[in-house]
């Protein structure tokens, strides 16, 4: 019986990953946009990082939903790993609207 801890760990955590992920990426994504020599100058394009928030928001609900499937059908052999995954897609989904909060608000670089 061998247990594979890295599938499980990632099993786990990949909503936080994602959320990570998006987190990251749209702070790259400013950066290189208001930088003097970014690949666009000016205001911050909010295409970018809306579809960038969607995607995420998209695949932490695919995995919540996922989790949910899981649970629904659980009973007392309902492991611990089970519940962690759902509730960690149910935390990264709002991490991630409240990340993406200040998209909505940026409209120039400082």
């Amino acid at each position: 019986m061998r247990e594979r801890f890295f599938r499980k760990l990632v099993r786990g955590t990949l909503p936080l990953l994602v959320w990570a992920a998006h987190f990251a990426a749209s702070y790259v994504l400013v950066a290189a946009q208001c930088s003097p020599a970014g690949f666009a100058p000016g205001n911050p394009h909010r295409l970018p990082l809306a579809l960038m928030t969607l995607v995420a928001l998209a695949l932490c609900a695919a995995l919540a939903w996922h989790g949910r499937h899981t649970l629904s059908g659980g009973n007392e052999e309902t492991a611990l790993l089970d519940w962690a995954a759902a509730l960690t897609a149910l935390l990264a989904l709002a991490g991630i609207a409240w990340t993406s909060v200040p998209l909505w608000f940026v409209d120039s670089c400082a």
